[in-house]
């Protein structure tokens, strides 16, 4: 079984975009420095490649299932990253375009996620929406 993995890392941006307004008494919407996985994108792909199974994937996937889902998907992730690093509040925004399985193994790897270095805003960190793409090629 082989299989690819993607990920592409970006601030999840609000409507409105003044740098001194929270969009609520928790969260950011803009910040100085993004959060980030700890070691940086290399790292977030091993810890992509050590830890997501698709065993379950590949071998559930039926003839009706690659019809509807293909052997390319794409979670779009959308999580709050807290001020200690913790990942929360994790949000799959295109689970109608992806198998269940996936959605549930995307869900599982970011609670199995370490800390990541928080936002920071005016030198303090910060709770920070952020939005994250994990894609899995089956082969």
């Amino acid at each position: 079984m082989r299989f690819l993995l993607a990920c592409t890392f970006s601030i999840f941006l609000f409507t409105s975009l003044s740098a001194q307004t929270k969009v609520d008494s928790l969260l950011w919407n803009t910040v100085d420095v993004r959060p980030q996985f700890r070691g940086g994108i290399k790292s977030w792909n091993r810890f992509l490649q050590q830890n997501l199974n698709l065993r379950n994937l590949v071998n559930d996937m039926d003839s009706t299932s690659y019809v509807d889902y293909g052997l390319r998907q794409t979670a779009l992730l959308e999580f709050t990253v807290c001020e200690d690093g913790k990942v929360c509040d994790v949000d799959i925004t295109n689970k109608d375009n992806i198998s269940p399985l996936f959605a549930e193994e995307a869900l599982r790897l970011m609670k199995k996620s370490p800390k990541w270095i928080p936002g920071t805003k005016d030198g303090k960190a910060v709770r920070t929406r952020f939005k994250q793409s994990i894609t899995a090629e089956l082969n």
